[in-house]
């Protein structure tokens, strides 16, 4: 027996090839785009490509899937089409995505990822769509983990010799290898290689399997490491849930996602011992149907309660709306594996796909909803601010917050304007494009700026009996681009940053600058006599600027200057950029802060 067959390999090559040409091409021609792309180096793959990057990545499993379902079809021929229109619905995401003049929102990435999860469910399902064989699926499921484990180890091993042997040659043979050829090897052995093995040893016929092959390093598998982890979990929760009952408070939004952690484990364990659960010798795996579920139902009860909470109080976000939506499939399909008798896995699948896809789009979907929910908290909050004569709590104020920073970065800040009465792209963002689009040359927005101008004020009491948080006070953008400046009497200038983290001090004339956070001030040690030294306080002018909040009017833009001078310096610092908070008794934490430093000695 040949341990290393070269004539078997080109084999299951060519076999391969022959079998899933499109999709073996599809792959060879992206990973060879990507290596191209990281050869120059004036384009980012990551930033300049990720449109079509994220593209290529997509049409792998969708391309597989297409395949699986097509092959089994009685007249297969008649089905040839699919292919072509999943490359047409590919290439349709790809122009769709924003390129790189564009960033994209959330949204972009959000639907990308549940394209990627529906086109992964859909290989799970494809073969077995019109043809039910119980055995037949456990098996190709099983060849589906074989095959991502083995394809996975593979191309990992190679990747990992072939970085070992590189810098073996870099080392011994003093050859410099650019770091971006190690990136280029990994694209191939992924894109091209990991793809190969994985699609080489699927069989054709998938559905004229009966036989069960349940092997014995499988049982362990679940035995000793899958069920003690969702008995650990359950543990856990039903622990959380007493204490509730006992302390009666609500639960913490975090617990939501044990709980799903803890279904889809349970499903999981449920997928891989069906078609032996009723006849192995093990107590865990003969009883884990159906005591797991009556044991996760209660808990599920705390899931909803969890999420409820946070929608009913802050509304709708995507990752909300998801949290929701797996609640709600893990509740059905509990009940539908507890209450019917001829189950079928496959509905677990086919299900999620479904929902995975209906969520990306429509009124129904995940960002419709999220977006009309949040302008809805935003109308409730405003409207009872106002109710107040425009004064908010702390809680009110970081609320409006982040719903103008949500809004914003999907691009629906103008959603706002018959809210506020205010139109808040035009007045609050840097730079707009000529579009109806109106993308952003500048992506932050200062949503302090945007208080400020809506007239609210934080609540004076709120202020004061608050020891952990302050106002806090952005003057953001380079208020002097474009302004020259004297250096004269001055002998140095240097632009410097301050801010709250240690740094090292700047070396500007005869002296060492620092700023000292504790102080709130520059601090000059002559480098000759470090004794000598001299504090320039900032705490002053910072209180000063208060005033104007984030919003410094054209024509004070001096208040951005502090001039200074002692017996040993002259000297003048312009502040072009400045961030900072306020907290209780005018203590102040400086956040960031560009500035320039004119120093004369």
């Amino acid at each position: 027996m040949s341990l290393f067959s070269l004539t078997e390999i080109t084999d299951k090559a060519q076999n391969a090839f022959k079998r899933f040409p499109i999709t073996l091409l599809w792959s060879i021609l992206g990973t060879l785009f990507c290596i191209v792309v990281c050869d120059d180096t004036t384009n980012d793959l990551f930033e300049d490509q990720l449109d079509t990057l994220l593209t290529l990545i997509l049409g792998i499993s969708w391309l597989i899937g297409t395949q699986f379902f097509i092959e089994q079809q009685k007249k297969p021929q008649k089905w040839w089409f699919l292919k072509p229109l999943v490359v047409v619905l590919l290439l349709l995401f790809w122009w769709m995505f924003p390129n790189a003049e564009h960033d994209p929102s959330p949204e972009h990435f959000i639907r990308f990822f549940l394209f990627l999860i529906a086109g992964h469910l859909f290989v799970f399902f494809a073969p077995f769509i019109n043809e039910w064989n119980k055995a037949a699926y456990w098996n190709y499921l099983k060849t589906i983990g074989a095959a991502i484990i083995r394809s996975g180890f593979f191309s990992g091993v190679l990747y990992i010799g072939l970085v070992i042997a590189l810098v073996a040659i870099d080392a011994l043979f003093d050859v410099y290898i650019k770091e971006r050829r190690y990136l280029q090897l990994f694209f191939l052995c992924l894109g091209i290689v990991n793809t190969w093995i994985y699609l080489s040893d699927f069989p054709r016929n998938i559905l004229n399997t009966s036989d069960i092959r349940f092997q014995k390093a499988l049982e362990v598998f679940v035995k000793y490491i899958l069920i003690p982890l969702v008995l650990l979990y359950l543990l856990i929760l039903y622990a959380y849930g007493f204490k509730i009952l006992i302390e009666w408070e609500l639960p913490k939004g975090w617990v939501s996602y044990l709980v799903t952690i803890l279904a889809l484990l349970g499903f999981m364990v449920q997928v891989i011992i069906n078609p032996i659960e009723k006849s192995i010798k093990a107590w865990t795996i003969n009883r884990f149907y159906p005591w797991f579920y009556w044991l996760l139902l209660p808990l599920l009860v705390l899931l909803f309660v969890a999420i409820l909470r946070r929608v009913f109080d802050y509304g709708i976000t995507e990752n909300r709306y998801f949290v929701l939506l797996i609640a709600c499939w893990i509740t059905a399909i509990s009940c539908y594996l507890l209450l019917t008798k001829n189950r079928k896995l496959i509905v677990l699948p086919i299900s999620l796909f479904i929902l995975a896809l209906l969520s990306s789009f429509g009124f129904w979907g995940a960002f419709q909803v999220s977006e009309n929910s949040q302008i809805q908290q935003f109308q409730k909050v405003y409207d009872t601010v106002l109710s107040n004569n425009k004064v908010a709590s702390r809680k009110q104020l970081k609320q409006i917050k982040s719903i103008l920073n949500y809004l914003d970065d999907r691009e629906k800040l103008s959603e706002l304007d018959p809210i506020t009465g205010i139109a808040m792209v035009t007045a609050f963002k840097d730079t707009i494009d000529d579009d109806a689009s109106y993308r952003y040359n500048y992506h932050w927005l200062d949503t302090q700026r945007v208080i400020d101008s809506m007239g609210i004020t934080l609540h004076p009491d709120e202020f004061r009996n608050n020891t952990d948080y302050g106002d806090r006070y952005d003057f953001y953008g380079n208020f002097f681009e474009g302004r020259s400046q004297f250096i004269k009497p001055y002998d140095y200038f240097s632009p410097i940053q301050l801010n709250g983290y240690d740094q090292k001090p700047y070396e500007i004339g005869d002296f060492y600058v620092s700023f000292e956070k504790d102080e709130i001030a520059l601090c000059f040690v002559s480098k000759t006599d470090s004794t000598e030294q001299y504090q320039v306080s900032l705490k002053e002018k910072l209180l000063y600027l208060r005033q104007y909040r984030s919003s410094l009017p054209e024509n004070q833009m001096d208040e951005m200057t502090l001039d200074f001078e002692n017996e040993r310096i002259l000297g003048k610092l312009i502040f072009t950029s400045l961030g900072y908070e306020v907290l209780e008794n005018d203590t102040i934490q400086l956040n960031h802060s560009n500035a320039y430093l004119f120093l004369k000695q």
